[in-house]
């Protein structure tokens, strides 16, 4: 039998046939820096260590084994810890860095080891089993005491003295654990200690070499931001890359397009552009700045977003909230969570969301229904399995934006208004539907090795397409012409389907005393386009100061046939390791394969063009921590993404694959209690092997790979939760975004479209906590951007900087549980976009014909219940 005492954080040891005591009280009072009082209460032998254990103190332990956490966290925080040895076997403590009180520290590095804790006495502290009754970590999740075998906890009460308890231990999948303090912490706080995204690992954002950035769902609830655009503008150096009204979404990160990168709980969501997301079922935003090839494969150099969407939770809860807003806009949303047994094993989620709304432009309604269902089943004491499901649909009429002259630039009949439609009016049609279905599911080995599978399939179709191409502004300057297209009256739907999975094992191990996180893993995708034609149509010219939306579209005078396969296949590893306390190495590599396979010939009658590309892309990083707040890091890391095979060759070879590599150094630091965290970084990235025309063939449309762009910048990002109800997003990039080969010399150090020098963004609020306002709030944000160049092709246009500025005022209330609807809270909101109803141009897709209003002002009034 072995027994474990500690006292003051130092372990006295007894073991068959021999016993080691180590006294240390001296040493734990030194280095816990308080001055303590021991005495021996008469009659009992009992020791008693007065300490303050709401004090805040400085803590910097290491992941290791639980029984030397809880001895170094004895010593710096100068407790009189009891722990049994045999519930300590195997079990390995969380890290534990920064400034707590020793009750959340204890916590903190207890989480996920089915252990927790209770106050003896004034500086004494027995380390328990969790009871299924009054579960500390698991609460959430609703996990009880698991059969196994029974351990034996002595207490010492005197000299010779022990009183042994029988246990079973408690065992919660760990990333559980880290699903249910996420979802808390995003829900109160605007700051965001961990992500995922980085790593595909739960880890510190202190400890990643790369900049990431997190937004809560306490942002989004609190800018009522229901796009993705209205949410990610909170981040440096992203830009929108298409209209607020439309109908998806593309943004720019560091000045390149992000399509193939937009991720949903770590699986690629190309869906995402086709059919823009809501965030009616978001939990966070996740975005990860620079090439990820090294996780995640083919992508964008720009970085990646990734939604987290939200899970079940065990206790019930249930929310409503109705938005109203100018423009006729109506919005309701609903959010119900519990457990479907009594065991609290099974659990639910399903969130709904509808829109009839309309828009400060003519005829563009923005119309959605969507839900939301997942099941969690906590099949064991290590196993966890989620089955996820989304349904969405948009009634969205296009947006296809307004010439420059009468905009940016004068125009001799007047300035084109805001709300002024170009398309077809009442004849416009754009019904998109995205589903999806997948599941993840996680096994802990051990509690240092564990496995995660997760697959999801995605179907995306278009309904309808009815729509317009503007070409070109006459003479005149108020006719547009214009090129009508048209999808699904001639028997053929837009369909596309995605299938994507991953298995990642993850081992936590030392070797050489430096501690290692590994991962290793592969993926599989397929992205099929389904047979599609379009038909071009003859479409009549628009007087944009006198529009006439009474007819459709004319005669078919051209089709357009499509359809595409592409395969991908990826490997790949990554350690993250500790080589010193203050220095740790993050090192990546990953092997793609892909195939394509396309096919845009008259009715599909020429052979598929195929392809196949390979990709290593690796990725190092280093993050120095002189201090326990500062993290120095470096990094480089290198993207793969391939060409299409219809690009032609004038040789007739395929393509080299687009490569990307980024070289970014920079600061993170936490302070006040992990209450303030900021990061600021500096980066320089190239993307290379771009196709541009060939000058000598430049009628025929064949092309060389000859381009290259390069963005380089400064980027600052702070949030911060000050004091009680205090709440602060403040961001600024600097972007330095150009062409820098092109076989068109025209076009070398040409500004990357719609890339501002400068994007600062600041947005706070605050809930008065006490006095006659408690429960109000008032909030407010100024987003500003200096000006823009239109496109790099075409003529040259630049687009002015403008600044929009946003407010809210909020009001929380605290029912009582006896009204009669069992309400605990309602929440009242009035939030305003654009208070001073300021025109400017967001967005463009080229330099003449399609430039986009932002918003307009806009008023939404929201009235919520939690339950």
């Amino acid at each position: 039998m072995k027994m474990s005492i500690r006292v003051n954080g130092l372990r006295a040891a007894h073991m068959t046939g021999g016993f080691v005591v180590f006294w240390g009280a001296v040493l734990s009072l030194a280095a816990s820096g308080t001055i303590a009082t021991s005495a021996m209460a008469q009659g009992t032998g009992r020791s008693v260590l007065v300490a303050q254990a709401d004090v805040p103190r400085s803590f910097d332990i290491p992941a290791q084994p639980l029984e030397d956490a809880v001895t170094t966290f004895g010593l710096q925080s100068g407790l009189q810890i009891t722990l049994d040895a045999q519930l300590a076997a195997g079990l390995t403590s969380r890290p534990l860095q920064g400034t707590y009180t020793p009750g959340d520290g204890l916590q903190r590095m207890l989480e996920g080891t089915g252990l927790t804790y209770r106050f003896t006495g004034p500086g004494t502290v027995m380390v328990e089993r969790a009871s299924s009754a009054t579960p500390v970590a698991p609460v959430a999740v609703g996990v009880g005491a698991a059969g196994g075998a029974a351990g034996a906890a002595v207490v010492a009460d005197g000299p010779g003295e022990a009183t042994q308890t029988t246990q079973k231990p408690v065992k919660v999948p760990e990333i559980l654990v880290k699903d249910v303090r996420e979802r808390d912490n995003d829900m109160k706080s605007y700051v965001a200690e961990d992500a995922s995204t980085a790593t595909r690992t739960d880890t510190p954002i202190r400890d990643v070499p790369q900049s990431i950035q997190v937004i809560t769902r306490k942002v989004i609830e609190e800018q009522r931001a229901f796009r993705l655009d209205e949410a990610l503008k909170n981040v440096s150096g992203v830009i929108t890359n298409r209209p607020s009204q439309g109908l998806n979404d593309s943004f720019l990160i560091r000045g390149f397009e992000v399509n193939q990168s937009v991720y949903r709980n770590g699986l690629i969501d190309p869906s995402n552009i086709l059919n823009g997301m809501d965030s009616y079922n978001i939990q966070r935003l996740e975005v990860l700045k620079g090439p990820a090839s090294v996780l995640y494969g083919v992508g964008d150099p720009g970085g990646i977003i990734n939604m987290v969407t939200k899970k079940p939770l065990a206790d019930p809860y249930y929310s409503a909230n109705v938005t109203l807003g100018n423009f006729n806009f109506y919005r309701t949303e609903l959010d119900a969570t519990g457990p479907l047994n009594a065991s609290k094993t099974v659990l639910y989620r399903i969130n709904f969301a509808g829109q009839d709304a309309g828009s400060f432009v003519d005829y563009v309604k923005r119309d959605m229904v969507a839900i939301s269902p997942a099941v969690t089943w906590l099949m064991g004491s290590r196993t966890a399995l989620t089955v996820e499901a989304d349904y969405l649909k948009r009634w969205v009429p296009a947006y296809i934006g307004v010439p420059s002259i009468g905009t940016v630039l004068p125009n001799i009949n007047g300035e084109i208004p805001r709300n002024r439609n170009t398309s077809l009016g009442s004849f416009e049609k754009q019904e998109r539907t995205s589903y999806r279905v997948g599941y993840d599911v996680t096994h802990q080995f051990n509690n240092n090795w564990s496995i995660r599978n997760a697959y999801r399939f995605t179907v995306f179709e278009a309904n309808q397409l009815v729509t317009v191409i503007p070409l070109e502004l006459l003479p005149d300057q108020r006719t547009l012409t214009r090129f009508g297209l048209e999808q699904g009256s001639a028997g053929s739907m837009w369909h596309q389907h995605f299938n994507n999975m991953f298995t990642n094992v993850l081992g936590h191990f030392q070797v050489f005393g430096m501690d290692h996180r590994l991962l290793t893993g592969f993926e599989l995708r397929q992205d099929k386009q389904e047979p599609l034609q379009t038909v071009g149509k003859d479409a009549t010219n628009l007087d944009i100061f006198a529009p006439d939306y009474s007819q459709g579209l004319g005669a078919a005078n051209s089709e357009f046939f499509q359809k595409s396969d592409t395969k991908m296949a990826g490997m790949y590893l990554q350690d993250l390791i500790a080589l010193l306390p203050t220095l740790k190495l993050l090192a990546g590599v990953r092997f793609d394969y892909v195939h394509q396979s396309a096919n845009f010939s008259q009715n599909f009658s020429g052979p598929d063009q195929t392809s196949d590309d390979t990709g290593v892309s690796p990725r190092l990083g280093l993050v120095y921590q002189p201090i326990e707040p500062l993290s120095l890091y470096t990094s480089w890391t290198r993207g793969f993404l391939p060409n299409p095979p219809s690009s032609f060759n004038p040789n007739g070879q395929l393509f080299k694959p687009e490569r990307s590599t980024q070289y970014e150094i920079g600061v993170k630091s936490t302070f006040l209690d992990n209450r303030v965290s900021a990061t600021l970084a500096w980066y320089h990235l190239t993307r290379s092997n771009l196709l541009t025309p060939d000058p000598t063939l430049g009628g025929v449309g064949f092309q060389v790979q000859t381009g290259e762009q390069r963005s380089q910048g400064i980027e600052l990002d702070v949030t911060a939760s000050l004091t009680s109800g205090w709440n602060v997003i403040a961001t600024y990039a600097y972007t330095d975004a150009e062409v820098t080969q092109d076989n068109n010399p025209a076009l070398v150090n040409q500004r990357l479209g719609m890339v501002p020098y400068n994007k600062a963004t600041l947005w706070s609020t605050y809930f008065f906590q006490e006095g006659p306002l408690e429960g109000f709030g008032v909030g407010g944000g100024v987003f500003g951007y200096t000006n823009r160049n239109a496109s790099i092709f075409g003529p040259e246009l630049n687009i002015p900087g403008y600044v929009r500025v946003d407010g809210a005022l909020y009001y929380n209330h605290a029912l009582n549980p006896e009204n009669w609807l069992r309400a605990k809270q309602v929440n009242v909101a009035l939030n305003f976009r654009n208070l001073f109803n300021q025109g400017y141009i967001e967005s463009a897709f080229n330099s003449t014909t399609q430039l986009f209003y932002g918003e307009s002002r806009t008023v939404l009034a929201t009235v919520g219940v939690k339950f």
